[in-house]
């Protein structure tokens, strides 16, 4: 058998290799991936590979075929299928065509080896497609070596890639941290928000629109940490409450609507400062 084993990147080649090599097989290695993005991305997995090859003196074939353009145009209408309608097909499609043309009797492909991959799809249509070029498709789970392929590959250096290939799954791949950094930007920007009206910085509370009643006039209040505003109520009041502290609010806004600036916390102790303002 000449097997010609498409290849998506050099850390799941480690295992794939030592596992066909064990049954006497020598596969040829063949990059074609026209779904991994950025460039620095792509050129990034190209050369590990090259490199690895060279390290284990295996032959590997590479097909330089950078395809961002066309890649956003075969999945734009439905991202959430790319890689059963695009990125599978299309790099099973090429490697079956070069194998047919340069005589080798069967392929593969590394892709079989991720627990993150569709399996069951990249075998049925690696079945039907070398069926199509009159080739064998050698079909083998590699998936229980991926941990012991990853860590080979660690130890030796190579580059692992983060995210699957195509620039949708490294925005998969990276959500928790997305979303994270948006929480955070957005506290940054009412920090920002309101050094920018007060002038300076006041620890511990967080700005929050306040209506008087009158659809025209906004004004601003803080919301107080709650144990701090409590004892605050309980030296005047005696006793703490939420209806309470909503009258002491409500009351407090509609006496002062025009004039207040803010509600300072210094010292653990309330203290509302009122500033006028200048009109012209």
């Amino acid at each position: 058998m000449k097997l010609l084993m498409h290849t998506c990147c050099a850390p799941c080649s480690v295992y794939c290799i030592d596992s066909l090599r064990e049954e006497g097989i020598e596969p040829t290695l063949y990059w074609y991936n026209p779904n991994i993005h950025p460039y620095t991305e792509y050129k990034a997995r190209r050369d590990t590979l090259k490199q690895y090859s060279e390290m284990i003196n295996i032959q590997a074939i590479f097909e330089e075929d950078y395809g961002l353009q066309q890649f956003c145009k075969n999945v734009i209408n439905n991202l959430e299928t790319r890689c059963k309608d695009y990125c599978y097909p299309i790099r099973l499609e090429q490697t079956a065509k070069y194998a047919k043309q340069h005589g080798y009797t069967a392929i593969t492909t590394t892709l079989l080896i991720s627990p993150y991959q569709k399996h069951d799809i990249i075998k049925t249509q690696g079945q039907q497609i070398a069926k199509k070029y009159g080739l064998t498709f050698y079909y083998k789970d590699f998936r229980p070596g991926f941990k012991q392929g990853q860590t080979k590959a660690r130890d030796l250096g190579l580059y692992m890639q983060k995210y699957c290939g195509c620039l949708f799954s490294e925005c998969t791949a990276n959500y928790d941290r997305i979303i994270s950094d948006k929480k955070v930007q957005l506290l940054e920007n009412k920090i920002t928000e309101r050094k920018i009206r007060l002038g300076w910085e006041v620890p511990n509370l967080e700005l929050k629109p306040y209506k008087n009643g009158n659809k025209e006039q906004i004004k601003f209040i803080y919301d107080l940490k709650k144990e701090v505003y409590q004892k605050y109520v309980e030296e005047i009041y005696g006793e703490w409450n939420e209806e309470i502290q909503k009258k002491l609010f409500d009351k407090f806004m509609k006496e002062n609507s025009k004039t207040i600036e803010l509600i300072y916390l210094k010292d653990e102790l309330v203290r509302i400062l009122q500033r006028k303002r200048n009109r012209k």
